[in-house]
């Protein structure tokens, strides 16, 4: 009952943070129009959730409530395992102060990312920048059907896609969610 009331309480200041200090950059469309769809086709490769492509909430105080929500269209139901992707400057320590937390549909995901993965073949990622993936569990989607994804972490904020632009200052920056098929 004490998680459930906590839950609740983090929830609330989620939003009334967000309601009273959130950011408008002109590619969030807010809180009241619709979250972005993407679609799971259930293939080998899985589907990528782009930081980019997210709607994002952005509390200047409190940037570990920092929140990126999208609606997954699940075509396919079954378990996925769900990989957080960041870029760093530093592939041995991450650098995040708090824990990641993922939701997707009715499951939560909470862990510190460790990097369990460097990608190196990464075209979309350039020096002095590294690609970091980390594994963060798995999610059951029993039915086919639309799931809200939801990712809060000091690490997410919008960042440009010419990494040249970011400030090395920034250590590790999340830049998707990543859920794959897993073969029975």
């Amino acid at each position: 009952m004490k998680g459930l009331i906590r839950t609740i309480g983090i929830f609330t200041l989620v939003v009334l943070f967000g309601l009273s200090s959130c950011k408008h950059d002109g590619t969030n469309s807010g809180l009241n129009e619709q979250v972005k769809r993407l679609s799971a086709q259930g293939t080998d490769e899985g589907v990528v959730l782009r930081i980019a492509e997210a709607d994002l909430i952005q509390l200047e105080n409190k940037p570990e409530y920092n929140t990126a929500e999208w609606i997954l269209k699940v075509d396919k139901p079954g378990r996925y395992d769900v990989w957080l992707s960041s870029i760093t400057i530093d592939t041995l320590s991450l650098h995040f102060a708090d824990n990641v937390i993922i939701t997707a549909g009715e499951t939560k995901l909470e862990k510190k990312p460790a990097g369990d993965e460097i990608i190196a073949e990464d075209k979309t990622v350039s020096q002095p920048w590294y690609r970091a993936d980390s594994h963060m569990g798995s999610v059951f989607f029993s039915q086919a059907g639309e799931y809200p994804i939801q990712v809060i972490g000091e690490g997410v904020e919008p960042h440009s896609s010419d990494l040249s632009q970011i400030s090395p200052e920034k250590q590790t920056l999340i830049n998707s969610v990543i859920l794959r098929p897993k073969l029975n």
